[in-house]
């Protein structure tokens, strides 16, 4: 609270004896691990380790709970699936915005040029393999 450059050498000095006895107390705790290895029940809790880790790198992928529409979470692997179609179902089945038809508009009837054969090979020599679309989404 009072930030005095007294107060401010005294907790230096904490701090490096909090760390000093941090590391301690780590390099303790290393040592106990270290012997503890060395026994055959250390090596048990060693492959125990290892499996579990092993075990917690797999299915990193699957998702095992998901909530419903209520906020319950489900854990069951059928209700899971069952509101991941549920989802999707009204994803892919809501009614686009930008589709609808505005009613009352006329649409201009006039002659479209076909595209000819030498604009497409102009463009594609003009297009670079793996480069991005512009900056209004449309590519070369």
């Amino acid at each position: 609270m009072d930030r005095t450059e007294e107060n401010r050498q005294e907790y230096k000095e904490l701090q490096r004896r909090v760390k000093r006895e941090v590391s301690k107390a780590k390099q303790k705790a290393y040592d106990e691990l270290y012997t503890r290895l060395d026994t055959r029940e250390g090596e048990k809790d060693l492959y125990r380790l290892a499996r579990q880790r092993d075990r917690d790198g797999n299915d990193v992928q699957q998702v095992r709970v998901i909530k419903d529409r209520d906020g319950r979470v489900l854990t069951s692997e059928e209700s899971v699936l069952r509101r991941w179609k549920e989802y999707f179902e009204e994803l892919m089945n809501e009614e686009n915005e930008r589709e609808k038809r505005v009613e009352g508009v006329n649409s201009v009837e006039q002659k479209v040029d076909k595209i000819r054969k030498d604009e497409v090979r102009k463009a594609l020599k003009r297009m670079k393999s793996g480069k991005a679309v512009g900056p209004d989404s449309i590519p070369v």
